[in-house]
């Protein structure tokens, strides 16, 4: 089964290379303080799906890099 990850690496180096703060960041996607972005960026909490779009335009990264595919072996037919 290929499932994907959001590829939170890809995201921190962007935000780097731009020199933009934590805090910009979670302006950016509409978040209370920089805190609820950090746990996204460090992957203790996921980011949304509404959240993708913001933050392509924001570091100018195509969607579709930031998706990383997962692929996990089947147990059938293994012992």
């Amino acid at each position: 089964m290929l499932t994907y990850s959001i590829n939170i690496k890809l995201i921190k180096q962007k935000r780097l290379e731009h020199k933009y703060t934590l805090q910009e960041m979670s302006e950016v996607l509409g978040l209370a303080n920089r805190s609820l972005y950090l746990k996204r960026e460090n992957g203790y909490q996921k980011f949304k799906a509404n959240e993708l779009p913001l933050l392509s335009k924001k570091l100018g990264i195509p969607l579709n890099d930031f998706f990383i595919p997962n692929v996990e072996k089947s147990s059938k037919g293994e012992r």
